[in-house]
């Protein structure tokens, strides 16, 4: 099989014909009929390249890694557990369904000329007693309390945990409870507001010395919270702290002496 060898103009002009054909017979390739395919080229690399000096491979250079995210804005710090809150949560919606039977149903049929007259109010307040007496000492049961972090803080997961530390007085806690109809409400404060607080009637371990200021038409907000020395074990996630609850619950401790009131 003859190959044309391709020559530059200028060479060829160059170049007489038969000296041409000469150059072209003798740069003829041949190639070889075979009835198998060429097994696949194989690169062999060195040992340098596959271990290490030590004998170890040596680890991928492109290998993707996940990029570090640090803490987000704000941190659990604080659970008050699923199991009391469940037990609470069961115990306001009881004496509610027990207020609402007592008043539409049990307190109409007493109100009848055959029965005393003080027969329905006084059905009336037996059926509001529980409701009232559950909803104003179960309130200041704390379910979750929340650190906001800076910027700074969110870094890592250490410079979270050196902010919650030594917290300033500025810090904002958003502190988490239930209302008598089990819906969640969040107070925000600040650390420097809260003292420690004791009360005769309902458990009480600090309160909100400085409330934010509500027209004359909302209701107060609740300043009387409880919470234990520690927190309960919860699921663990990366915005979850238990830890830290033990260290800012102190720093309330010593905001101010202790004070009790009825």
């Amino acid at each position: 099989m003859r190959i044309p060898v391709p020559f530059h103009p200028q060479l060829r002009s160059a170049l007489s014909r038969p000296l041409r054909r000469e150059l072209c017979s003798s740069l003829v390739f041949v190639r070889p009929k075979t009835t198998h395919d060429a097994p696949p080229f194989k690169v062999e690399l060195p040992s340098y390249f596959k271990t290490g000096s030590s004998g170890s491979r040596l680890p991928a250079t492109h290998a993707k890694t996940s990029p570090r995210r640090g803490p987000p804005e704000s941190i659990l710090i604080y659970h008050g557990g699923s199991g009391r809150t469940l037990f609470l949560g069961m115990l306001r919606l009881t004496s509610l369904f027990v207020f609402g039977v007592s008043t539409l149903i049990v307190t109409p049929a007493f109100m009848g000329p055959d029965f005393p007259l003080l027969a329905g109010p006084a059905i009336f307040v037996a059926g509001a007693f529980p409701m009232l007496f559950i909803s104003y000492t179960a309130a200041p049961f704390v379910n979750f309390v929340h650190l906001a972090l800076p910027i700074a803080a969110r870094r890592s997961r250490a410079h979270a945990i050196e902010y919650a530390k030594n917290l300033p007085p500025t810090a904002t806690l958003y502190i988490n409870t239930l209302k008598f109809n089990t819906i969640p409400r969040v107070a925000v404060v600040q650390l420097g507001a809260l003292v420690p607080h004791r009360a005769v009637v309902r458990p009480v371990s600090f309160w909100n010395s400085k409330p934010a200021p509500l027209p004359w038409w909302r209701p107060r907000t609740l300043r009387q919270f409880y919470t234990a020395e520690k927190s309960k074990p919860g699921k663990e996630t990366a915005a979850f702290y238990p830890e830290l609850w033990e260290h800012v619950y102190k720093q309330i401790q010593n905001n101010r002496p202790m004070m009790k009131t009825k």
